[in-house]
């Protein structure tokens, strides 16, 4: 048997439960899942991803829906190439997102009282993205230095 590539996510909930949709479609975000029709997903096949789309489907049954995750051995070569340039342009986005932020944070004096909170805040911001970036983004490593300059910014006085 050939080894799955991707892993699809099918669900329904009842249409009147808006906070289940809400809740799954975050944590679908949170894995950097890509949307192929309403009530469907896909992401890059890893055990890591099985094990967490097994969870959401079961809080769906939980919830009064029906949901099922599928492995997808191959897909045609231009709906992979779609699949992953709109996975690779959503983290693009967010890396860009993070080093502009971390770039403006390095620019105020590190005395002022947030900016080590705000520091924290870039950094879980930057693993969550890592964790959702499978086709390695090549605006990561940016993102990765701009937080790490902030981090090294000298006690400056204002």
């Amino acid at each position: 048997m050939t080894e799955p590539r991707w892993l699809v996510l099918t669900w329904r909930l009842p249409a009147n439960l808006s906070t289940p949709r809400v809740a799954t479609w975050r944590s679908l975000q949170r894995l950097g899942a890509v949307t192929l029709t309403p009530g469907a997903v896909i992401v890059p096949y890893s055990e890591h991803l099985l094990e967490q789309l097994e969870w959401i489907a079961e809080d769906i049954v939980q919830r009064g829906g029906d949901a099922y995750v599928l492995p997808v051995t191959e897909l045609p070569e231009a709906d992979e190439r779609d699949i992953e340039r709109r996975m690779r342009s959503a983290r693009s986005e967010e890396f860009t997102q993070l080093r502009e932020a971390a770039e403006d944070l390095a620019r105020r004096p590190r005395a002022k009282p947030d900016y080590e909170r705000k520091l924290a805040v870039l950094e879980r911001g930057l693993a969550r993205a890592v964790e959702r970036d499978h086709f390695r983004s090549g605006r990561r490593t940016a993102a990765e230095r701009a937080i790490r300059m902030a981090r090294q910014r000298p006690d400056q006085k204002e």
